[in-house]
């Protein structure tokens, strides 16, 4: 491409907007978490860019069109809101209709890749960083400025993202070509009125300035950062995310805080596969060093590089190992003892660290060839390369001196550097996908927004916005974490189909839970000088606190879907068991996350569940006589179908308490009156007592005693009668306590619970059709559990015919075998006839 066609923008190229008027600054964001524009002047200029520059880049697009998007929006809308479109077939041809729209605008946008730009035509810009288009709301007011339209970043863009392109100097003129570096105003096509970068500051982010448009002509330079012919993916390019791998060592290079200190090291893994352990503490932003400090771009061998580490914004960098001691101080200390990973260390005289400003010397580094290459031939991506410190003159070294060398096992390995070039310090560049990165940048930003919310808590004042603002980001971590599109679906009803591990891991890993516990807390510290805490967790109930206690739910419904399957997460959420537990019954979802945590959890079970913890979700059943307290008790007496005895046992205990007795429906077998005509369906079933009934008696929440037939109460919940449906549900969700209480044989609760609950009685209920197929399934696990594995039965155990040859006796008669047999075993068999012939005539006629 010539000189003077470089010079031009072009649609496809990526570009920053440099503000110039009363307010000097580029177009940035607030991050991902925050949809406004800003311009902070104190973020850097032209000489000296922003740090976070990746929030100040936009790609110049072509205009996109919108009208079928807009009436499917419309009409979607309207169903949602009152159900004013009822003909789903109409809502079907607008989508439709908006999809073809948008493949059209995708085919036209290829089309017109790398056109010169020419004064007065439509563009728009889309932020790379969000993926989101600068667009301006006319049906909004600006935040600060109310005379002025709100301009934010949409996800899809509209009409409102149409921009006219205009010269501000009068040396060029519509339909002339957009020279880069060029002073233009940016006039919103429906607005009417230019983007302006205001004096107002916003009150939640000192020194940003809020950008609208307004009738003011503020001009806006244009600074290449990218040509859209730079665009190709085979080259490494300023702005790109790569993980850098230590090919000998097989270990990712990685940056993260130790001892609340930053240190940059090589991480060992524990799995199998080095590759697949994908930190987002080991993605770095590269930086090609140009005369230009706005321009980016593809890379050279003979480039100078800056790497970035994209959760902190710290530089790779190299300075003097302060432990380091000469060889001949070395030598003489080393007199005496034996040399260890300690010495080791002594031995480096230069290590990697982190430095906060990309302006240091020290942060530069050129990448070396491990293939013969021309030294101004671009670096191609996924290439090994060995890293060289321009300030230093030495070579990347990796060693085996452990940094956490107070731990039982170490993981992290001090880098450090040696004059020598030698072929094994080899990092292969790992391109990052774009999703990875975005999703990077929205925990990474949600972060520092949730920690600003917990300081605002702690110093005992969060105003009502930021308080909503707050609540919207929590909504915003829950569709996030759970990996699900939101579509106006209430929040706290969002169920995690499938784990993604990579998001779950970056909640843990950019301190989300950490801030979300903050949340949990802080709300609830004493303020000091005899003001008391903010919130009182008993207070949480009155309605002037329920944004205060929606807010605590959207807490507990992240670290639910934070911890899903995830046993390294559950680990870090089980230190704060003290907290969760504080909070249990409150309505703010506690117990539920609770039990989440430790369900299949069998080493958090043990270890966490108490007396005290028992005692707490029986008295939550007493209180709110729900079933999902009862439900909540049943898997924490279980593992993976398999029974803890420890858990098992505190809550038989507790359960089956006298004193507890309230919060039980009991169960009682009744002879009728009168025998309804036609009772006995069988020979057996006639002796069995088939006319007989079964009660239930149960105590409500005004301690008045009720009682009722189980056949009556399933009638009148197939009529609807919601009390009595109820009653049966909950009746359910004992049976299935109870079952689990009884599992794998024991007996604290068998010998207690078979007792109310006999063979007979069960029986009679598992054959009554009357009763709902899921009721009658909970007896019929009830009968397994509490009756049938347990004594006098035997476990048999399949005739096994593949076996060892150890496993065969040497010799065999028919005397041993007599030997073996005796009258206990008959004895057995009779006192389970009964059982045996109810199944069979069960299973005949039914």
């Amino acid at each position: 491409m010539s000189e003077s066609a470089s010079s031009f923008l072009h649609i496809g190229d990526i570009v920053s907007l440099f503000a110039e008027g009363s307010v000097n600054g580029f177009i940035s964001t607030l991050g991902l978490v925050d949809d406004r524009c800003v311009v902070e002047p104190n973020a850097g200029d032209l000489e000296n860019p922003p740090k976070k520059f990746r929030d100040c880049l936009f790609k110049v697009c072509p205009m996109s069109r919108y009208s079928a998007q807009k009436q499917f929006w419309k009409a979607k809308q309207a169903k949602h809101e009152k159900d004013k479109i009822g003909d789903a077939v109409l809502l079907q041809k607008l989508q439709h209709a908006a999809n073809l729209e948008q493949k059209q605008n995708e085919t036209e946008n290829k089309k017109v890749h790398g056109d010169v730009v020419k004064y007065g035509t439509v563009i728009q810009l889309l932020h790379m960083k969000s993926n989101k288009y600068l667009t301006v709301n006319k049906r909004l007011p600006a935040l600060l400025e109310k005379n002025a339209m709100r301009v934010t970043l949409d996800g899809t863009g509209n009409e409102g993202s149409w921009m006219f392109i205009q010269p501000f100097w009068k040396l060029r003129a519509n339909g002339d070509n957009v020279v880069v570096g060029d002073k233009v105003i940016l006039n919103p096509v429906n607005a009417g009125q230019p983007l302006h970068a205001s004096n107002y500051e916003l009150t939640d982010h000192p020194g940003c300035k809020e950008v609208n448009s307004v009738n003011c002509n503020t001009s806006w330079k244009i600074n290449l950062f990218m040509m859209f012919s730079d665009h190709r993916e085979e080259f490494l390019k300023g702005g790109d995310v790569v993980r850098l791998f230590h090919a000998e060592q097989e270990k990712f290079l990685t940056c993260d805080e130790y001892k609340s200190k930053l240190h940059v090291f090589l991480r060992t893994t524990l799995r199998q596969s080095a590759t697949s352990a994908t930190s987002s503490n080991a993605l770095w932003e590269v930086e090609v060093v140009h005369h230009d400090p706005c321009r980016g771009g593809a890379g050279h061998w003979n480039s100078l590089y800056r790497f970035k580490h994209l959760a902190t914004g710290n530089y790779l960098a190299a300075e003097e190992n302060p432990g380091y001691k000469g060889d001949l101080e070395l030598t003489s200390s080393m007199d005496g003892r034996r040399s260890n990973k300690r010495s080791h260390g002594e031995r480096i005289k230069y290590k990697l660290v982190a430095v906060p400003h990309g302006n240091d010397i020290a942060s530069l580094f050129e990448l070396d060839p491990t293939t013969l290459q021309k030294t101004d031939s671009f670096v191609p991506r996924n290439s090994f390369v060995r890293l060289r410190h321009l300030c230093t003159n030495t070579w990347i070294q990796s060693t085996n001196v452990p940094i956490d060398i107070d731990e039982e096992r170490p993981i992290r390995l001090m880098l450090g550097t040696c004059p020598t070039k030698e072929d094994k310090e080899a990092f292969a560049i790992v391109s990052v996908p774009v999703m990875e990165i975005r999703d990077l940048d929205f925990a990474n930003d949600a972060s520092a927004m949730l920690s600003a919310v917990v300081d605002q808590f702690n110093q005992g004042f969060i105003s009502p916005n930021d308080r909503r603002f707050a609540v919207k980001l929590l909504e915003d971590l829950v569709f996030f974490v759970a990996d699900v599109l939101n579509s106006g679906q209430p929040v706290l009803d969002v169920v995690m189909s499938k784990p993604n591990r990579e998001r779950q891991k970056l909640m843990r890993e950019q301190n989300i839970l950490k801030q979300v516990f903050g949340l949990l807390k802080a709300p609830f510290k004493d303020r000091g000088e005899g003001e008391g805490p903010l919130l009182r967790l008993e207070e949480l109930c009155d309605q002037k606190n329920a944004p205060y206690q929606y807010m605590l739910r959207l807490c507990y419904r992240v670290l639910r879907h934070s911890q899903d399957d995830y046993r390294k997460n559950q680990e870090h959420i089980a230190k704060q068991f003290g907290v969760m537990q504080s909070q249990i019954g409150y309505d703010i979802l506690a117990e539920d996350t609770i039990t989440a945590l430790l369900h299949n959890n069998r080493k958090l079970l043990e270890k966490h569940i108490t007396k005290t913890e028992v005692e707490t979700f029986v008295s939550l059943v007493r209180r709110n006589r729900e079933p999902r307290f009862l439900d909540y008790l049943s898997d924490l007496c279980v593992s993976n179908n398999v029974a803890i005895p420890v858990t098992q046992e505190l809550i038989c205990k507790c359960v089956l308490d006298p004193k507890n007795q309230d919060i039980l429906i009991k169960t009682e077998r009744r002879v009728p009156k009168e025998t309804p005509p036609g009772a006995g369906t069988g020979e057996y079933m006639d002796d069995f007592g088939d006319d007989d009934e079964v009660w239930l008696m149960w105590t409500d929440k005004t301690n008045e005693r009720q009682e009722k037939s189980i056949r009556q109460l399933a009638q009148e919940a197939r009529q609807g009668n919601t009390h009595d449906e109820n009653v049966l549900t909950y009746y359910r969700y004992q049976l299935k306590l109870f079952a689990r209480m009884c599992l794998d044989r024991q007996y604290l609760a068998i010998d207690e619970i078979s007792k109310q609950l006999d063979v007979d009685l069960i029986f009679l209920c598992i054959m009554d059709e009357t009763l709902p197929f899921d009721l009658r399934a909970s007896f019929c696990r009830l009968m397994l559990h509490a009756h049938v594995d347990r004594d006098p039965q035997e476990l048999v155990t399949p005739v096994k015919f593949a076996r060892l040859w150890t496993e065969i006796p040497t010799a065999i008669s028919i005397k041993d075998y007599d030997s073996n047999m005796d009258d206990s075993r008959d004895n057995k068999k009779n006192r389970f006839s009964n059982t045996m012939a109810f199944m069979e005539e069960y299973l005949t006629t039914f």
